[in-house]
């Protein structure tokens, strides 16, 4: 099925561009922020159940995105672009840590379990890859499909208190720094205010197989036990962009 796909991106990037090959997209470098939507497990606030816990479940939170984006079209209508991008999903609420604290004492079949959090989801992705620009008059519609870095900067940490006969035992899962591969997919506008300088409108779709997660104190793989944290989302972001060159 990837390969299905990977077949028609290559044949859309090199049949289209020859339906505008009397326009020269221009290279840019621009500035955009927007809204960050957590899709698929990322997004999933579930514990799961008994004997099958929710491992992958990120209980994300809808955030925002800033960074920073450009290309250089190297023939008429394809190019090579790159973009990084600071993203955060928002921390866990009350009620996410009332699910986990029912969850962690059913699975543990324990007296009492409280759950306490602090942190948040904050990440930097750095992209480079192909480009597809099809520039009309003032407008430019661009096709791009990317790969690269994931950065970590924190996830929720998340401390776990089980109180049985009277005797508590304490274990955490940490706040993650780790880095792993991704990559995204996206669709945008460009709308030119003057000869320099465009309105810019993209949709990107991103996704990581995910980043380790380090747990303290766990002396059994009862209940949910997070060791890898999938991330996928939407982002639709606005800004600007300056044409480089003539």
């Amino acid at each position: 099925m990837k390969n299905k796909h990977y077949i028609i991106i290559a044949s859309f990037l090199l049949i289209v561009p020859n339906l505008f090959a009397q326009t020269n997209s221009k290279s840019f470098i621009g500035l955009s922020g927007g809204i960050s939507a957590p899709v698929g497990n990322y997004a999933k606030a579930d514990a799961g159940t008994f004997g099958n816990w929710n491992n992958t479940s990120g209980f994300a939170k809808t955030g925002y995105t800033i960074g920073a984006e450009g290309a250089w079209f190297f023939l008429p209508n394809i190019g090579i672009g790159g973009s990084i991008n600071y993203t955060d999903h928002g921390a866990l609420n009350s009620k996410d840590v009332n699910t986990l604290a029912t969850s962690y004492q059913e699975a543990f079949d324990v007296d009492q379990a409280a759950v306490s959090t602090s942190g948040r989801y904050q990440s930097l992705n750095v992209m480079a890859g192909p480009y597809l620009s099809l520039p009309y008059k003032k407008f430019n519609f661009e096709v791009r499909a990317m790969a690269g870095i994931l950065k970590s900067f924190s996830t929720p940490e998340v401390d776990i208190v089980l109180t049985d006969a009277s005797i508590n035992y304490p274990f955490s899962q940490k706040s993650s720094t780790a880095s792993a591969f991704g990559w995204q997919t996206g669709i945008g506008l460009r709308y030119a205010l003057t000869e320099k300088f465009s309105l810019t409108i993209r949709g990107d779709y991103f996704h990581s197989n995910g980043i380790t997660i380090e747990n303290t104190n766990r002396n059994n793989s009862a209940g949910r036990l997070v060791t890898n944290q999938p991330m996928s989302w939407i982002n639709g972001s606005m800004g600007i962009a300056y044409s480089i060159g003539r």
